[in-house]
């Protein structure tokens, strides 16, 4: 939890200590620098001073003033320096050290910090402001007690200090006394200057809070409108209306770092290109580390706003003239919402960084969501319109290169079940701890393992124990870890069998990590967006099952899985590739989207429309509520080829059955399933699979071995010399085998087999693919698999003109039985020719004219591709594309259902300089463009 921390702006003040030139001449000399100073006028105000310094007229406090002026003209290590230049002509500089604190805490060296802060106090203990900045610090530290101290202290000196109220309720919240923390909230809100940060985490506390319902909650975000929206706005500023321009994005966050918001959006932001977008980055604060890199790469402006006011960052983000911006911090810490509530933006857009909720803040136009996350039928709750992403909310970036390797079940070698939950200690609540509580009760000397940064508190431990106590839970089945580097963090998963997710207020970032390293999570999801981060995660990640509906089903679905410690352990080694293989991490698909959902509000704003919820359906098609039609979004003209990306989006994978493993014999078959798009059932009857247990536990590829397609019946496999000649289809005598390798068809001997009807393999929900080799009956297949098949979408059948073995495929057969179902022969492919020349003729001048065999390819008639749902008319395109190299049907299918998208497809695919859809192009067959299937080492071959 990301509370605010209150405190004075920073200032430096005059002393009332002696120095070398009296006070109040030094007052004289630089009372216009400070008029200026006062009146925002800091550039100027800086002059002044500095004119004092080159006369050699300065005394401490005029290096503390122009320290002031710097830090607020942006200029922190400068500020920094100046304040060292002040504590060294007077060590005593009670405001210096004030200063120096605030400075050191921000950039997180609170150690020294607190070393400059404990000097202030000392020299001035009257000052409440230096106690609170002291409990902020310690607070940091983990020093909760020594904070609380410093707190009540204050609050006794200035009982009606509001700051000191919020940061004491920050320092109870960490303790866990949650009630507490928020009366302390209420208390700095009775005030009559009371800070709508203290409003900002009460509403955000009231998220944690499990006797706190969704109303009670909505009430008080209600609130935040009727306390601080502003009585008036202008109107919205207006930048230029061109549907097809680069658009300037806007985004302010303290998170564009190693943080929830950096770790779930950057990778998303670098797979945009430069094409579509401006990239504007605001920090409101000054660290930074690796991923700070990364955001500045991408950035097209990368500013600290830090040291701005609110009116001094409206007028920024009017100069930069931002299209659409964004606000990734809610009512967190370091949020700018009373600028984003003056509108200074055409668009508005809350995404990541606080969403917990609805802002309730009416100047947010849309919210960036899913259907997991907000469902369908809560757009009634929410000020903002939602819009409706066809996957994950969020696209996770796992660590570059450092996360360690998954570890053995734990529970193997430890004998017992280790339960885990690396949440923030917050999260954890009576209600939560019991019901982990009377799992662990159930689990023979299970063990709970909490690590949390606010663990390093032993007042934070010690309240865990003893609740936990409370439910039966001795203190030696716990094991409490405080904060680590990240890679010991990721480590610290090996020691953990099953992930809890805490209730009402949901994991988002650990429930990826917990998958990273091979530990299924099992979440109830709360009441509210913030309850329901672990759920979209885990059900995006295709693991939906881990999500359940009440306490009793959450502690049998841990019980299961704690059942089963084989089943278990198997999970535990393909989580990870389950993870990173889902929509979670696939930053390309989520750009897409990204892309279009903004470009579709922005073209709505063109057309003087008001915002609309905007959904995406798993085609990655989106459509307003108010519209009948998908969106047909318009990009920037200066768009190139794959600079948006053409992206293909499958509502599910491409299930395909390969009778013969012709397929997965290839070389090609691991190009192929990178693509992530397809399950592929071979069926091996002669064992030509080499390797296959490489394939097993794996979900898109299953070889059964010494099976195949046919009518049901038993049959008889004739093993030949040649392996590759084995077939259920007796060999024909030598005689009649023309061209072929007869002495290959040798009969070895001959083994009994069974063969599958398609219509009776159960669980095959689709068949998007059927692959027929020429060494079965064909005919029998088909005959038997006329209910499996009425959805086909391409039936690939290897025609032998010069048969080899009894019944092998007939085209004319063939042809007939897709005549009378729905098919219609497209083309041939992989066509092998016979030569009558001798052997002694040079192979590469050999001419070979006689049709000897050939993959011939069925598509649906044109009466049933009318009728294509768009899911099967995308997976028909993908297969089109993808294996066989035909472009220009799918073309065709992608624009009856967009043009957009059709032209997009051109565009990727080098077919158009610049985008028209005026006139289609007559595409000539017989030039070989390179695709995917090139890559397949001619996989279908």
């Amino acid at each position: 939890m990301s509370r605010h921390k209150s405190r004075q702006p920073f200032s430096v003040k005059q002393t009332n200590r002696p120095s070398s030139i009296p006070a109040n001449s030094h007052a004289t000399l630089r009372s216009k620098g400070d008029a200026l100073l006062k009146s925002g006028k800091c550039l100027e105000a800086a002059a002044e001073y500095q004119k004092l310094i080159d006369e050699n007229k300065a005394n401490h406090e005029v290096y503390g003033r122009l320290s002031e002026a710097k830090y607020r003209l942006g200029d922190v290590q400068e500020a920094e320096d100046l304040l060292a230049k002040a504590l060294e002509i007077e060590p005593n500089y009670a405001e210096a050290h004030h200063g120096m604190a605030y400075l050191l805490h921000q950039r997180r060296q609170n150690q020294q910090a607190l070393t400059h802060i404990q000097t202030a106090c000392h020299l001035d203990p009257s000052k409440a402001e230096y106690l609170s900045l002291q409990g902020m610090i310690l607070v940091a530290l983990h020093q909760h007690s020594e904070a609380l101290n410093c707190y009540e202290k204050g609050l006794q000196i200035s009982p009606g200090y509001t700051s000191l109220w919020n940061n004491y309720g920050n320092a109870l919240n960490d303790l866990g006394r949650i009630d507490e923390s928020m009366a302390a909230y209420r208390k700095a809100l009775e005030l009559p200057n009371s800070s709508r940060l203290a409003f900002s985490n009460l509403l955000t506390t009231a998220h944690y809070h499990p006797d706190i319902s969704e109303k009670d909650i909505l009430d008080i975000i209600k609130q935040w409108g009727v306390r601080y929206s502003p009585a008036y706005v202008d109107r919205r500023p207006e930048t230029s209306k061109i549907l097809d321009r680069k658009l300037r994005i806007g985004m302010v966050s303290d998170g564009f770092r190693s943080h929830p918001v950096g770790q779930m959006i950057i990778s998303v932001l670098e797979e945009c290109g430069k094409t579509q977008f401006e990239f504007f980055f605001y920090s409101t604060n000054n660290y930074e580390d690796h991923i700070t890199g990364r955001f500045k790469k991408v950035a097209d402006a990368f500013l600290s706003v830090e040291y701005m006011s609110d009116e001094q960052f409206e007028k920024r983000i009017l100069e930069d003239s931002i299209d659409i911006l964004f606000d990734l911090s809610g009512h967190n810490a370091g949020n700018r919402m009373m600028a984003i509530a003056n509108a200074p933006a055409p668009i508005i857009v809350k995404w990541v960084g606080g969403l917990i909720n609805t802002t309730g803040v009416s100047s947010i136009d849309y919210l960036v969501s899913d259907s997991v996350e907000t469902p369908s039928g809560v757009d009634g709750k929410y000020t903002e319109n939602i819009i409706r992403l066809p996957d994950d909310y969020i696209c996770y970036v796992p660590p570059n290169g450092y996360e360690p390797n998954v570890g053995a079940l734990p529970a193997l070698k430890n004998g017992y079940i280790t339960l885990g939950c690396f949440n923030n200690a917050s999260k954890l609540n009576s209600v939560v701890l019991e019901q982990w509580a009377k799992i662990m009760l159930v689990l023979p000397n299970s063990k709970l393992m909490l690590k949390s940064m606010q663990y390093k508190s032993e007042e934070r431990c010690q309240k865990i124990k003893d609740t936990m106590a409370l439910y039966g839970i001795e203190s030696d089945r716990l094991l409490i870890e405080g904060p680590s580097p990240h890679a010991e963090l990721l480590d610290a998963y090996n020691k953990v069998d099953i992930s809890l997710d805490p209730w009402p207020y949901s994991g988002g970032l650990t429930t990826c990590e917990s998958f990273l390293m091979g530990v299924p999570v099992v979440s109830l999801p709360g009441p509210t967006f913030a309850g329901r981060h672990s759920a979209t995660h885990l059900i995006n990640a295709g693991m939906p099952e881990l999500v359940v509906s009440s306490w009793e089903e959450y502690r049998e679905r841990v019980l299961e899985l704690a059942s089963d410690l084989d089943s278990l352990s198997t999970i535990r080694q393909h989580l990870r590739q389950v993870l990173l293989e889902s929509p979670v991490c696939d930053a390309t698909r989520f750009a897409k989207h990204f892309t279009d959902a903004m470009r579709a509000i922005w073209q709505r704003h063109c057309e003087g429309k008001q915002p609309a919820a905007l959904t995406f359906d798993k085609m990655g098609l989106a459509k307003f509520e108010d519209e009948e039609t998908p969106v047909n979004v318009v990009y920037a003209e200066s768009m190139e080829s794959g600079a948006v990306g053409f992206n293909w989006s499958l509502p599910s994978k491409i299930i395909a059955l390969d009778n013969g493993s012709k397929l997965v014999v290839e070389k090609g078959i691991d190009t192929l399933r990178q693509l992530n798009a397809f399950g592929i059932v071979a069926f091996d009857p002669a064992s030509q699979v080499i390797n296959a247990e490489r394939f097993e536990g794996s979900k898109d590829v299953q070889v059964f071995t010494h099976a195949v397609l046919g009518d049901g019946n038993p049959a008889t496999l004739y093993s030949c010399l040649d392996p590759a000649l084995s077939s259920t289809l007796e060999p024909l005598p030598m005689a009649q085998q023309h061209g072929a390798n007869s002495a290959g068809t040798n009969v070895l001997a001959k083994l009994p087999i069974n063969t599958i009807a398609l219509d009776s393999i159960e669980g095959l929900e689709s068949l998007d693919w059927l692959i027929l080799d020429d060494l079965s009956d064909a005919t029998a297949i088909l005959e038997n698999g006329e209910k499996a098949l009425k959805d086909t979408l391409i039936i690939q059948v290897r025609i032998a003109f010069q048969p080899t073995h009894k019944r092998q495929p007939n085209l004319a057969e063939t042809q007939h039985w897709m005549s009378r179902h729905g098919f219609r022969l497209y083309r041939f492919n992989n066509q092998q020719y016979l030569s009558h020349l001798p052997d002694s003729v040079p192979a590469e001048i050999r001419q070979a004219t006689e049709l000897q065999s050939a993959d011939v390819v069925f598509l649906p008639s044109h009466e049933r591709l009318a009728e294509l749902n768009a899911g099967q008319r995308s997976k028909l395109a993908f297969l089109l594309h993808t294996v066989y190299g035909i472009k220009d049907m799918v073309y065709e299918l992608l624009v009856d259902e967009s043009e957009g998208h059709a032209e997009a497809y051109l565009l990727e695919e080098g077919f158009l300089g610049k985008p028209s859809l005026k006139h289609k192009s007559a595409m000539s067959l017989n030039d070989e463009d390179e695709t995917i299937s090139d890559d397949l080492d001619k996989l279908m071959q």
